[in-house]
């Protein structure tokens, strides 16, 4: 799963607005878990992939869930964030 954001360029917001961004997820199974991220803050950018989370193969094999911090952006917005992940922007 990827956790993205949008900024509304209309009213002029970027991802220098992220100040006091902060991402948290808590898990709870067999072992409790809280993964925390502050995203970049870059006025220049106006879409940001925040994080991915995603399952993975602990060694002794079992399922466990991951989260990792990508704080990747675009300058360009939505497109650049669409065209990253495949889609074609015409």
């Amino acid at each position: 799963m990827t956790i993205a954001i949008n900024m509304d360029v209309d009213t002029g917001l970027t991802c220098g607005s992220l100040a006091y961004a902060e991402l948290s997820i808590l898990a709870i199974g067999c072992a409790t878990a809280t993964w925390s991220f502050r995203p970049p803050v870059d006025p220049a950018i106006k879409a940001m992939v925040i994080a991915e989370l995603y399952r993975h193969r602990s060694p002794e094999g079992r399922p466990v869930w991951k989260l990792r911090a990508v704080g990747q952006g675009w300058a360009d917005g939505l497109d650049g964030l669409a065209r990253a992940h495949g889609v074609d922007v015409t």
